[in-house]
């Protein structure tokens, strides 16, 4: 793994706890961002947990108030079969 360089102390929002979005969420811890993480699946959510990621749920008003950037794991549906909501 390559570690996410210019983060350190940057809050990332992680959204897809998939192979790439806890593959990301670990680049970026490992580069020193604080990775916020966030899947509708509670399986993938008590995964990231367990590797000790904070969940926390990103539809929440004014979450993104203290959040620099976004990643978006590639395998999140956008059109087929159907949006994610």
């Amino acid at each position: 793994m390559i570690p996410v360089r210019g983060v350190n102390g940057v809050r990332v929002a992680v959204l897809g706890l998939g192979r790439s979005g806890l593959t990301a969420a670990r680049a970026l811890k490992a580069g020193g961002a604080v990775p916020l993480c966030w899947d509708d699946n509670s399986d993938a959510r008590s995964k990231a947990e367990d590797e000790g990621f904070e969940c926390v749920d990103l539809k929440q008003a004014g979450i993104f108030k203290d959040i620099a950037r976004l990643i978006v794991s590639p395998g999140i549906p956008h059109l087929y079969p159907a949006p994610n909501p």
